[in-house]
């Protein structure tokens, strides 16, 4: 079950990566602490809302080292609006299939994992979007997380 859960996720991730002629609009790819992400240290994007009538899908890259110890990425990331409205979103990351391939493409000892966070969706307030994200895993210091990116592309019909 959980490898066609796994399979399905993967399929979606490569279609919308290869149809409606995606546009990107924002990316932006930040560091880690060469010795490992610190929960008490949200990675922080800041981008402006394109418009309010076209589509769009929003994509977390996560890049790791074949030495990351999970099969997952648990992320919580706090969304502030244009008009000051926060809300946390709780976001599981598949990161290895239940046989220990990894999710994504790698070569040498990084492997680069985009994963769909937000499909087809419009922005509701023009402005500026800030996004502050930090790892939820079970230890505070997390280990061979080399960067995490953000990118927003728009979907041309």
């Amino acid at each position: 079950m959980k490898r066609l859960i796994y399979s399905i996720l993967t399929l979606s991730i490569v279609i919308s990566f290869t149809s409606c002629n995606n546009d990107v609009i924002y990316e932006q790819l930040q560091n880690v602490d060469a010795e490992g992400w610190d929960y008490s240290k949200p990675i922080e994007f800041s981008f402006d809302a394109p418009d309010t009538s076209n589509k769009y899908n929003l994509i977390f890259d996560v890049r790791i080292t074949p030495d990351y110890a999970y099969q997952n990425l648990w992320l919580f990331v706090e969304t502030t609006e244009p008009d000051g409205y926060t809300h946390i979103d709780s976001i599981n990351c598949p990161m290895a299939y239940p046989d220990g391939r990894w999710i994504g493409s790698g070569v040498g000892d990084l492997i680069d994992n985009p994963i769909l966070i937000h499909q087809s969706f419009k922005f509701v307030k023009d402005g500026t979007y800030t996004m502050k994200i930090k790892h939820g895993m079970r230890h505070d210091f997390l280990p061979h997380v080399q960067n995490i990116g953000i990118i927003l592309k728009q979907i041309n019909s």
